[in-house]
């Protein structure tokens, strides 16, 4: 698969994919309630691209976790963080006890991790990855994808030298990416 330091996407889509920070936040703040739905985690393969981003040349085993990001319900995102089985047990062992949580929450709240700039790709039908994400979007949802080619970014995060390659695939329709400040505002009861 090709990455490149552009997005051919257009319009609101487009803004997202090139938005910095915690995607996570930015979906939460489009609805009333988000969450992360886990659909695989532990040891795994990983691919010769996924190796040659993180650095770790011929090594294929690592450590990895997939999720579904869902606002109100609606899965928006596929992500797919990897790193390198040793770190997963040393500097990225905090990704190991997320649970439910998103990823964002290490991320984004911890000091001393850098993030690489974001690079963008297309899945196109039937390769490998996309594949992979049809099939893991159809169990987790019960829906196919709609696309025939899916807007997708990655970037690495460096903790104390180690590398975690985080990929999120955009397999919402591109009509439901509405940016935060256009959404319809959280209501908040009060209690008494």
């Amino acid at each position: 698969m090709a990455w490149q330091a552009f997005t051919p996407a257009r319009g609101g889509l487009r803004r997202w994919l090139q938005a910095s920070g915690s995607l996570s936040a930015r979906l939460a703040a489009t609805g009333q309630q988000f969450s992360v739905q886990v659909l695989a985690q532990g040891r795994q393969p990983l691919s010769l691209d996924e190796s040659r981003a993180l650095g770790l040349g011929g090594q294929r085993i690592g450590y990895a976790r997939e999720v579904v990001l869902r606002v109100d319900d609606q899965a928006m995102v596929f992500a797919r963080s990897v790193t390198a089985y040793a770190d997963s047990v040393g500097a990225w062992r905090s990704v190991r006890g997320l649970g439910h949580r998103p990823l964002a929450d290490v991320l984004f709240k911890r000091a001393g991790i850098l993030r690489a700039p974001l690079a963008y790709s297309q899945l196109k039908r039937q390769s490998l990855f996309q594949r992979h994400v049809a099939s893991s979007w159809q169990a987790a949802t019960g829906d196919g994808l709609k696309h025939p080619a899916l807007p997708a970014r990655r970037s690495v995060f460096t903790r104390h030298g180690a590398a975690l390659l985080v990929m999120e695939v955009f397999a919402a329709p591109a009509s439901d990416w509405r940016w935060p400040q256009d959404a319809p505002k959280k209501i908040f009861k009060k209690r008494t």
